[in-house]
């Protein structure tokens, strides 16, 4: 930002003499003399009268003094302001995320983040998956957090956390018996086929868990004959915990719900079945140091709550 001919204007008059002021600019005095002579030319009235030597201002001077001194010191906090932005320590983010994880996440992610970096806002958008992307190929958001299931060929995508497929089935359900305990499923594992006549609760096409869902459905070679589509993921997980049907879910939702009577969560498949949760960003983009750090710190919370979830899992199941 070149504010050079506020300095010198404002130079000028603390100084009141040309000889003093050139001296202090550090240019010759001719230099400043034409220089002034040249935005008095383009103003077309004085900015200050010579008595002598010495300078006053005129009452235009006056007045653009006093915008002058205005526009530097907006200039010095754009400098700092620069110098925060250069640095990494003020900026903003924009980051869209879905409305299913937003209140288990961004609290305590916000709560770190703004203690390291107060000077970085940080504007959260919530939606579904396909209104994010849309905004972040517009250049409305710098960051999308999200269940990738297909990748954008225009979109760079950093992994946060793996986030298991489980089945839910009514604590009753007589089925439940036939469940059995395999290597490297996260939960017992139940043969799909055996709920072949049940009313499965999934998911409106284009939801990332229907996607997952169809393809547990497809690997066991299933086509339910009775669906009931729910929008919301808890009203489906809460409708199989009282035997309206069986369901999917991700264990991260899962874990943040409330039950009169909690479902029974089971693995399902040939192999674990997990949501690859990241944070997507216009490839070729080059990401400011605060937003690489606030991918890190969501990745850190994510691991850790699995950790700590995992050992009250390993409980709950053993009761099964």
């Amino acid at each position: 930002m070149n504010l050079k001919e506020q300095q010198y204007i404002v130079t000028l008059a603390g100084c009141g003499s040309m000889t003093q002021a050139a001296k202090k600019l550090n240019i010759t005095q001719p230099a400043l003399s034409s220089y002034l002579a040249g935005v008095e030319n383009g103003l077309g009235y004085p900015l200050f009268e010579r008595t002598g030597k010495a300078l006053r201002p005129t009452y235009l001077g006056e007045l653009y003094l006093e915008k002058a001194r205005k526009i530097l010191a907006l200039g010095e906090e754009f400098q700092h302001q620069r110098e925060q932005v250069l640095h990494g320590y003020q900026g903003r983010i924009r980051v869209g995320i879905p409305i299913r994880r937003s209140p288990h996440l961004i609290p305590s992610a916000l709560k770190i983040f703004r203690g390291r970096f107060p000077n970085v806002e940080v504007i959260v958008q919530e939606g579904n998956q396909r209104a994010m992307t849309e905004m972040l190929r517009e250049d409305q958001l710098d960051l999308m957090l999200c269940n990738l299931v297909n990748q954008e060929g225009e979109l760079e995508y950093e992994h946060l956390c793996w986030d298991p497929v489980i089945f839910l089935v009514q604590s009753a359900h007589p089925c439940c018996r036939h469940a059995r305990y395999r290597d490297t499923f996260y939960h017992p594992w139940i043969d799909l086929r055996e709920f072949e006549q049940e009313i499965f609760i999934l998911q409106h096409p284009g939801q990332s868990l229907r996607q997952y869902s169809d393809r547990l459905l497809e690997e066991a070679g299933l086509s339910p004959q009775r669906i009931t589509r729910i929008r919301n993921i808890e009203t489906a997980a809460q409708m199989a915990a009282n035997g309206l049907g069986v369901s999917f879910c991700l264990e991260s939702y899962f874990r943040h719900m409330m039950f009169i009577q909690p479902p029974h969560r089971f693995s399902v498949g040939g192999r674990q079945l997990a949501a690859d949760f990241s944070a997507a960003y216009r490839r070729g983009r080059q990401l400011p140091e605060y937003t690489m750090q606030f991918i890190h710190l969501l990745k850190n919370l994510m691991e850790m709550e699995v950790g700590r979830m995992s050992e009250i899992d390993k409980n709950i199941d053993k009761n099964l």
